[in-house]
């Protein structure tokens, strides 16, 4: 998953959860797939219009931030910035109806080499000269939904990976979910739980 895609879909969740209502009428309900560049479905950048869009991707480049609560890991889970980097089979789906009622889910998986970082790589942030690179395979489903009142979104991701030398290895299973309630829109109920062994 290109960064682009995550960001398009954590900007819609952002936007879908302060405005609350979408104002825009549905129109023809017939999926089109297109190239991951031309995913426009959703994008809160664009003007938020009707669409049915499919998108199959390849490449992975994601960046994940330090997970305090993460249970019997390594502390590089809990301290450091990860990024991952990959090749494998993903697939996007968004909808959004003539309720204004709308859902959206991502699901990769593939080989990925995974760098920590002290700090956002992103942002200058150093590769973390104590963890070697790993590399396995990562398989990541993201997906939620939202209407007027509401919204949900939900988050698996598990990788399996081991450092070159075999020294070093990482299993992390990680969940999240956050949700808001029509009595209380502004207000999001969350966990995550992470483990590792």
């Amino acid at each position: 998953m290109d960064s682009a895609m995550l960001v398009r879909r954590l900007l819609l969740v952002a936007v879908l959860a302060t405005v609350g209502v979408l104002m825009v009428t549905v129109q023809g309900a017939g999926a089109s797939p297109v190239p991951p560049q031309d995913f426009t479905c959703g994008d809160p950048s664009l003007p938020l219009v009707p669409c049915n869009q499919t998108a199959h991707f390849s490449d992975m480049f994601q960046v994940g931030t330090p997970l305090a609560n993460a249970q019997n890991c390594p502390a590089f889970v809990t301290t450091d910035f990860v990024l991952f980097t990959g090749t494998g089979n993903g697939i996007e789906h968004s909808i959004v109806n003539n309720a204004l009622d709308g859902w959206f889910t991502s699901t990769w998986t593939g080989t990925v080499t995974v760098t920590a970082f002290i700090g956002d790589p992103t942002a200058g942030g150093v590769p973390d000269p104590a963890v070697p690179p790993l590399t396995g395979r990562l398989t990541e489903w993201f997906g939620g939904s939202f209407n007027r009142s509401n919204f949900v979104v939900h988050n698996t991701f598990h990788i399996n990976a081991t450092s070159a030398d075999g020294l070093t290895s990482l299993r992390v299973l990680d969940v999240s979910h956050t949700n808001t309630s029509a009595s209380n829109p502004f207000v999001p109920h969350s966990f995550e739980i992470t483990t590792c062994g």
